[in-house]
């Protein structure tokens, strides 16, 4: 730690106090119900800036004046409530949207650009110059300080539950009470926390070992993940790029280039004139880092198949913006290679500085109006309704509700608006997703259900689609289409009809056949007819991978394409019980 300036700790523990109370006064408002209680932009807002800028505060006072470091850190957190109005903004209306989808991806992209910053804050306020080697250290000093200073506060949580768990074992609930209400929790956790930032930020020594500990260690690992990015890609001319495509191809390529950069930083970090490695190890080693570019096309053109196949998704939004950053950094050593073969180092200070720089725009952009990927999304999917590539029944509309947000709302409005007289059934489906469950869902007609079924064959009894719709009319807003199809299933001469009913990545099959009513009399003589209604039976759903598969099942149903299969195995029956042999298909 610089010692420009002396620790503050006396201010160190007013942030941490303040913090602690902020945060329960949003805890409050929420329980309580109170503004900003369902307000979820000014909430985000709020959090974004409690969180933020007191963290930022209890890593970087005392490493400078303290003018500089809030110089930094507070327009920082500003900007950060901004990009949280905005973030909140997309749960409204919160009657319709879950805002806890919003939440993963502000609280990762939003933590690494808050780490970013601090680096920089840091350096500005101890007059450093802005190198790469300085931007590890200051990294895993506040990493490692980070989490030991919430593995102190958890440890400090741990004694107070042990305590009142204690006490409330002999009859004396009160410390049980005391240390599960917000107002005494909050603020003691927050202190703790505060507290072990101190500790571990005067223990910065301690941790700069530690970190040289890891290097010396990844020293080693580092040649064998080249050796097995190397075998990979010398195998991919042998086994085609369909069987990675099979399983899951693109996210472990993106994985080995994230593997391969952090271990080549940790490594390579400290002064670029020393080499860690003898020069034909070295050499090896930069090999494999010249050969990340291939890995970046193989990715770039595995997302593109699918993007071309099913459009952009939010995962397939995130997974090129990895892929893009990931691509940046070996496309950067490798021009250092290029120029200075095995002076290559000399480049990756200026080359991770610059991308380190894009890679916090990034984080900022996904959280603004500029690259909201939600509304690429639906922009993209409307697009493909529009050109026909999508057919109404087969929009995903359960996606647009669950994972788009407020896009999503407002998108789906537009559907049941510009298709509320050409196709009803889907406007049906959109109310049902937004439905209110604590009022009665409206009776469906037969008229409405025969919109969404395909009858695949003769004419359907009219009592067998009445009796389909007592049985199918609650999960009927959760079906994308029905085919009935009519097949003698037992082989008895009298036609049985099979319902399929095609969901997202599910084919659920119900048997209807007619049988006697429990109700007939029984004296009536063989020579009179029984009486006899539908009943069903449920089959063994069927579950498709992917979607592409359940179009496959479903395009095999409407040809006809079933066959009976006689069962290997008849049932056994004994003293009136009976079994059947049951096989693993797995």
């Amino acid at each position: 730690m610089n010692d420009r300036e002396p620790l503050p700790r006396a201010l160190m523990v007013l942030i941490s106090l303040l913090q602690g109370l902020g945060l329960l006064l949003l805890h409050q408002a929420i329980e309580l119900r109170y503004w900003p209680h369902g307000a979820p932009h000014w909430l985000f807002a709020f959090y974004s800036v409690a969180f933020i800028w007191p963290t930022m505060l209890l890593l970087s006072l005392g490493t400078g004046p303290t003018r500089r470091v809030v110089k930094l850190t507070l327009p920082f957190a500003l900007l950060a409530g901004l990009l949280g109005y905005y973030v909140g903004h997309q749960a409204i209306p919160l009657e319709h949207i879950r805002y806890s989808t919003l939440l993963g991806g502000y609280v990762l992209t939003m933590a690494i650009a808050t780490f970013k910053v601090l680096l920089y804050s840091q350096l500005y306020a101890t007059g450093e110059r802005i190198c790469y080697s300085a931007l590890f250290r200051w990294s895993w000093r506040n990493f490692l300080t980070l989490a030991l200073a919430l593995l102190f506060a958890l440890g400090l949580w741990l004694i107070l539950m042990l305590w009142g768990a204690l006490f409330r074992a002999i009859g004396i609930r009160f410390f049980n009470t005391l240390f599960q209400t917000p107002w005494f929790y909050y603020p003691i956790l927050a202190l703790a926390h505060g507290f072990g930032i101190i500790i571990f930020r005067n223990l910065s020594h301690i941790i700069d070992t530690i970190v040289r500990l890891q290097q010396a260690l990844m020293t080693f690992l580092l040649v064998l993940l080249v050796l097995v990015s190397l075998l990979f890609l010398a195998a991919l001319p042998f086994t085609g790029l369909e069987p990675l495509w099979n399983s899951g191809g693109s996210a472990l390529i993106l994985w080995m280039q994230a593997l391969m950069l952090f271990f080549v930083n940790a490594v390579y970090q400290d002064n670029p004139q020393q080499r860690p490695y003898p020069l034909w190890l070295h050499r090896f080693v930069y090999l494999g880092v010249a050969l990340l570019p291939v890995y970046s096309a193989i990715a770039f053109y595995g997302l593109s198949l699918r993007v071309g196949q099913h459009g952009w998704s939010l995962d397939r939004c995130w997974a090129f913006l990895i892929w893009f950053l990931l691509a940046l950094f070996p496309l950067g050593y490798w021009w250092g290679i290029a120029t200075r073969r095995d002076y290559w180092l000399q480049r990756l200070d200026r080359v991770n500085i610059s991308i380190g720089l894009v890679v916090l725009a990034a984080m900022l952009l996904v959280n603004s109006p500029l690259l909201d990927f939600r509304k690429i999304v639906v922009n993209d999917q409307l697009q493909r309704l529009s050109d026909g590539r999508v057919e109404p029944d087969k929009l995903d509309i359960r996606y647009f509700r669950w994972h788009l947000a407020k896009p999503g709302y407002d998108a789906l409005q537009e559907i049941k608006h510009r298709y509320s007289d050409s196709d009803p059934t889907l406007a049906a489906r959109i109310d049902e997703l937004y439905r209110d469950h604590s009022t009665p869902r409206p009776a469906v007609t037969l008229e409405e259900f025969e919109a969404r079924l395909d009858v695949l064959g003769n004419d359907v009894p009219a009592q067998l689609l009445e009796t389909i719709l007592d049985v199918e009319e609650q999960r009927l807003p959760f079906i994308q289409h029905y085919y009935l199809l009519p097949v003698d299933l037992d082989k008895d001469g009298q036609m049985d009809y099979l319902l399929a009913a095609e969901q997202e990545f599910q084919l659920t099959l119900t048997l209807y056949y007619l049988a006697p009513t429990s109700l007939t009399p029984t004296h009536l003589t063989s020579s009179e007819p029984l009486e006899r209604q539908w009943q069903h039976s449920a089959m063994k759903p069927l579950y498709p991978d992917t979607r592409e598969n359940t179009q496959s099942l479903v395009e095999a149903l409407k040809t006809g394409k079933i066959e009976l299969i006689q069962p290997r195995w008849h049932d056994i029956e004994i003293g009136g019980a009976r079994s059947r042999v049951e096989i693993d298909n797995r």
